[in-house]
């Protein structure tokens, strides 16, 4: 297994120098704050850098990249038999109208759902997660279950609270217990509130920590410690639920499929947030790619694009240079 203890390395490998040159360009060319990258490759720490003010121990606001770790724990659940992916809102809120009553959790987490985009109730200190899920079940829907796509936050607080109720325990819990600890993520949080965003919101973490979760995903639910995820977790994860033809990529569980294979199944994973923060798993490559900073994405977006093409580039040449190496 992968071992995430903090690595020493601070900047990259040499032969990974043309991405620490690329990264610190973009820095000097869109002016962040700060940021941070993270690349390992077939296990392995090959570049780690921080510009600016980031450290080590900086926790840096997600935005979007928390659905990720929300599909996850949800996932983590159905693994321990808590839940099933085809679990109904009525089996656990029972008074819930006819329209969202057989809203299963798997529509939840693909925006499938027909669930509002926005509820004012997310992230508020003054209510609970279960009672701002009921408000949202309560609400109308924009199509029927299981005929449209929309991202949005709303279903995420759903299934949250679905969680909540199947195991009887609160979600800062729930995630503790069953990603973060077993994954050594010290400095990960969704925040103080009975209410936090599920999809959004107060979540926080460093780049080690995610770099910690992401490598996991791409060792198909492998953790430091133990097994976190099954590997039949993480196919449901990368399974295709929607369609390309909306003009932007397929979704799994919690995640943009960026590229399928001919199955439907994800062969590269994201999740980034309007903030910049954005971790990006390669099976193709092996690799994993985290960067963060807390800025505005479509302002910054091109520079990110420009770091994760030079560092594709450079981990194709050095496989092809492996491959010609043992070629007779």
């Amino acid at each position: 297994l992968f071992d995430p203890t903090t690595p020493d390395l601070v900047g990259c490998l040499p032969a990974y120098a043309e991405v620490e040159q690329e990264a610190k360009t973009q820095f000097d060319k869109y002016h962040p704050q700060s940021a941070g990258l993270l690349v390992n490759l077939d296990g392995h720490t090959v570049c780690r850098l921080f510009l600016g003010a980031y450290g080590p121990t900086t926790e840096v606001y997600t935005a979007s990249a928390a659905k990720w770790l929300t599909a996850a724990t949800i996932l983590a659940a159905v693994d321990q038999g808590t839940l099933r992916l085809d679990t109904r809102a009525v089996e656990l809120f029972p008074d819930v109208p006819a329209e969202t009553a057989n809203i299963v959790v798997s529509q939840l987490l693909s925006h499938t759902s027909g669930l509002l985009w926005f509820s004012r109730c997310m992230g508020r200190p003054d209510r609970t997660l279960q009672t701002c899920a009921s408000d949202i079940l309560w609400g109308d829907l924009q199509f029927d279950p299981g005929t449209g796509f929309f991202y949005s936050g709303p279903p995420f607080t759903v299934a949250g609270a679905m969680a909540e109720r199947a195991s009887g325990r609160p979600w800062a819990e729930l995630f503790q217990m069953l990603i973060a600890e077993p994954l050594g993520m010290t400095h990960t949080s969704y925040g103080d509130s009975p209410n936090p965003a599920l999809s959004e919101g107060e979540v926080a973490t460093t780049l080690d920590d995610y770099g910690r979760f992401a490598q996991m995903i791409l060792d198909q639910g492998a953790g430091r410690r133990r097994r976190v995820l099954s590997p039949e977790a993480i196919l449901e994860m990368r399974r295709s639920r929607t369609s390309s033809a909306r003009g932007e990529p397929p979704y799994g569980l919690g995640v943009w499929l960026n590229v399928v294979d001919p199955a439907g199944v994800g062969t590269v994973l994201s999740s980034p947030g309007i903030g910049g923060f954005v971790p990006l798993v390669d099976y193709g490559r092996r690799m994993v790619f985290v960067f963060e900073t807390f800025d505005d994405i479509d302002r910054i977006g091109p520079g990110i694009s420009a770091i994760l093409q030079v560092t594709r580039g450079v981990v194709d040449r050095e496989h092809q240079e492996i491959r010609a190496g043992r070629t007779p």
